[in-house]
């Protein structure tokens, strides 16, 4: 009697501890998203682009541009440290097509945004190409921040 109450002890505990854990980790979104859609397989992948577009200098000199039309007076009674995205597209040609800004605080990124269009006014940038070396049109982020003194 007691062997078969061990057996069955032994049987008990070894099918409890042998389940599967349900694992409360949801699904990315990315994954439920792409799970959702469609593929049409006629339509291309986006254009890789091998070498981004980049202002005459390189980028920190058009941050260090933006920095300097930036109007200061207008940001004293913001916070000391401000952060936001500058996001420009580029065409072909090298010329700006639109100017965005992205971040917490409006009244810093309209200034940004007024400082980075007057930065690029009469500027060409050098254009993104693909990796055959056609020029193509670019969207560039650049982050932007500013710490007043």
């Amino acid at each position: 009697m007691k062997k078969i109450a061990l057996l069955s002890l032994t049987c008990m505990s070894a099918m409890a501890f042998s389940q599967n854990k349900k694992t409360n980790a949801a699904p990315k979104i990315a994954d439920r998203y792409e799970s959702r859609q469609q593929q049409d397989p006629s339509v291309p992948p986006p254009p890789t682009i091998a070498f981004p577009a980049q202002f005459p200098g390189g980028n920190k000199a058009f941050v260090k541009k933006v920095e300097q039309n930036l109007n200061k007076e207008a940001l004293t009674s913001l916070s000391k440290t401000l952060n936001t995205q500058i996001i420009l597209k580029i065409d072909q040609e090298g010329n700006v097509l639109n100017i965005s800004t992205y971040g917490k605080d409006e009244i810093f990124n309209s200034e940004v945004k007024a400082a980075a269009i007057s930065a690029t006014d009469t500027i060409k940038w050098t254009a993104g190409k693909n990796n055959r070396g056609e020029k193509v049109i670019d969207i560039v982020k650049i982050p932007f921040r500013y710490k007043r003194l």
